[in-house]
């Protein structure tokens, strides 16, 4: 079993997401507990954004991602970092500037 925690700002990408949107969002956080790779990919370097390590999950149609990372020491645990559009690399960006902080 793995424990999700998200960023504090993940918060804050929650609240302005479509309610469908967030739906799906909060059923794969959910699914995260039990097997975090079955649901993401991993990410690399995204056009000069270092995300080695993190990982992705596709939401609605793609358009969205959540971007996570997968802690494999004593506890179990599912880092998500970011939960925002695709669109221009945005949700890159954003984890990267999360990261990096």
């Amino acid at each position: 079993m793995y424990k999700v925690i998200p960023f504090p700002e993940v918060e804050d990408d929650l609240f302005v997401l479509p309610e469908e949107i967030l739906k799906e969002v909060l059923v794969y956080l959910h699914k995260f507990q039990t097997d975090p790779y079955k649901y993401t990919k991993p990410l690399y370097n995204q056009g000069g954004l270092n995300l080695q390590g993190y990982r992705k999950t596709y939401v609605a149609d793609a358009k969205y991602r959540i971007i996570s990372k997968i802690e494999e020491n004593q506890v179990k645990i599912v880092e998500v970092v970011v939960v925002g559009k695709r669109e221009d690399k945005e949700v890159y960006k954003e984890a990267s500037k999360r990261v990096e902080n």
